[in-house]
């Protein structure tokens, strides 16, 4: 009787799993298909150099966000372990914490990459130094909004968590398409970034209200800056492969750079629509990982519903590039012959990313240091072959 009463409270764990697996799937969807509308409705609305100066920018935001990315992955990481050992009111000292710090480094990146916009915009051939200082605002936020979003994936709070990245994303995009439409051009399109996370981080700030009914019990996590000087790097040299490639073709390509910048719209698709399996997953392998249950089972459940969206994708560009490039016009058609091979580089390193978060949720961190060793073997490759885009 135990026996069968401990395989129904097994069987119901795994299936609340594949439950906020599968949301966590739709909503990473959807915040995927709002990202790509907006460089979908910047490449139909803009000029092709225009469109080509907002999509290298965007590379700088994304690059970024690796920063904040590293924060909520161990924002999360932290929190989902005194969840799971029942001290609420540490969740509540430890994310309290990590806001304030992450507001006053915010605050300091905006100042220092500020100063250093002169060297950047000349560097990627951008006259306009306005440009790149609003893009630069977004530094503000940058790095406290991760916060909120690790502290609610922590408490496996899924749908609010998912909600608010969704509103970050959809908010970016109908500000940047109708600033756009006003007559802003860059400038609407690039304006949209702040504003989308000042919106999200008032949402996010309002949904973790309630843990200051759980008072502030102080935690000393001893191993909490290691892991997240490690998580940072390893997320930096994985971005940094998945990122630079745009930043340096807007350096070598000059008047290609658009096509480019085309092809990378699209073919990112194959990476962005299965990431929140990730998202899902790293709380839950993390809490099992802590309390000394198996976990593999998760990740293998995760795996599978990520090579199904990326085989799903992949073969939609395999079979119709042309079709696919055709019905978006705008800056988009050149782009067809560059598709499938691009998006299979996209589908890899969307399973790859999940492997990274896997890793990082058993506290093996290591993993930083072969990525940053193929960062700069990309780069390198880059600074010798770059003479079209076919090459690149």
């Amino acid at each position: 009787m135990m026996r069968n009463f401990g395989s129904l409270k097994q069987k119901l764990k795994t299936d609340d799993m594949a439950r906020h697996g599968l949301m966590m799937v739709a909503f990473g969807i959807l915040v995927g298909v709002f990202s790509f509308l907006y460089q979908l409705i910047m490449g139909v609305m803009l000029p092709e150099k225009e469109f080509a100066i907002v999509y290298t920018l965007v590379s700088i935001f994304v690059i970024f966000s690796i920063f904040g990315q590293a924060i909520e992955i161990s924002v999360t990481k932290f929190v989902s372990k005194h969840k799971a050992l029942g001290q609420m009111g540490g969740v509540n000292y430890l994310w309290r914490f990590s806001l304030r710090r992450m507001l006053l480094l915010g605050v300091a990146a905006f100042i220092l990459f500020t100063l250093l916009t002169p060297v950047i915009s000349n560097y990627l051939r951008i006259d306009n130094y306005l440009y790149t200082f609003i893009l630069f605002s977004s530094l503000l936020l940058m790095f406290a909004l991760p916060t909120n979003y690790g502290a609610l994936r922590g408490l496996q709070r899924f749908l609010p968590l998912g909600s608010s990245v969704t509103l970050w994303s959809g908010s970016r995009f109908l500000l940047g398409a109708l600033l756009v439409y006003l007559g802003l051009g860059v400038y609407g399109a690039m304006l949209a970034h702040p504003l989308s996370l000042l919106i999200a981080f008032l949402v996010t700030l309002f949904l973790l209200k309630n843990l200051g009914k759980f008072g502030s019990e102080r935690v000393e996590d001893s191993g909490l800056r290691s892991y997240a000087g490690l998580t940072l790097l390893a997320i930096f040299a994985f971005s940094a492969l998945l990122n630079m490639d745009m930043l340096l073709a807007k350096h070598y390509l000059s008047d290609e750079a658009g096509i480019y910048a085309a092809t990378s719209v699209l073919g990112k698709i194959a990476f962005y629509a299965p990431m929140g399996v990730a998202g899902a997953m790293l709380p839950k392998t993390s809490a099992l990982f802590e309390i000394g249950k198996e976990h593999r089972p998760v990740f293998l459940k995760a795996m599978l519903i990520c090579l199904l969206i990326v085989g799903a994708v992949i073969i939609v560009y395999a079979m119709a590039p042309h079709a696919i490039t055709d019905l978006l016009g705008g800056n988009y058609p050149p782009a067809a012959p560059y598709l499938f091979k691009y998006g299979l580089a996209m589908g890899l390193f969307s399973i790859s990313f999940l492997f990274t978060n896997y890793f990082l949720s058993l506290n093996q961190t290591k993993i930083a240091f072969p990525l940053l060793g193929l960062m700069c073997f990309e780069a390198g490759l880059i600074a010798v072959f770059h003479s079209s885009v076919s090459q690149l």
